[in-house]
This record gives structure tokens, sequence and C-alpha cells, in this order.
């Protein structure tokens, strides 16, 4: 199960979680055209995304959503 560790400042939604003993970034903004899209990436302990490859997520998902998609492909 991933743990919440903290809201973070910046464009749309972001919050860094823990999972498995690692920390990600999960993002939501919406996309012009498109609508929301919630993301998942690696990221420091201090919420530094070190990849813009997202590891979870898709477009329409919640933060919850997102988080589970990540539960279960990590």
């Amino acid at each position: 199960m991933s743990e919440f560790i903290k809201e973070l400042p910046g464009p749309g939604s972001k919050c860094l979680v823990k999972h498995r003993g690692k920390f990600y970034v999960v993002s939501s903004v919406t996309v012009p055209h498109t609508g929301p899209e919630t993301l998942v990436f690696p990221a420091t302990a201090k919420g530094k995304i070190t990849s813009f490859l997202e590891v979870a997520g898709y477009r329409g998902a919640s933060r919850e959503e997102a988080i589970a998609h990540l539960e279960s492909v990590k």
C-alpha cells in the first residue's frame, strides 16, 4: 500500500507518495481539449521528479485511481 507523504506546490495538483520504499509524484492536470489526466512519476524523497516517463496513471484518472494503478503495476 502507498503512503501519502505531502501535497506539493506548483501548477495543477501534486502530491508525494511512497510505495515499496520508493518515492513518486502523483500529478493531476487538465489538458486542453482532452480533459483531466493524472500521472505518476518517479521522484526523490523531497518530491523532485527524476524522470518524466510516467510509471502509472492515465487520462481521466483521479488521484486515488492513479495510486491504485501504481500499486497494481509496481
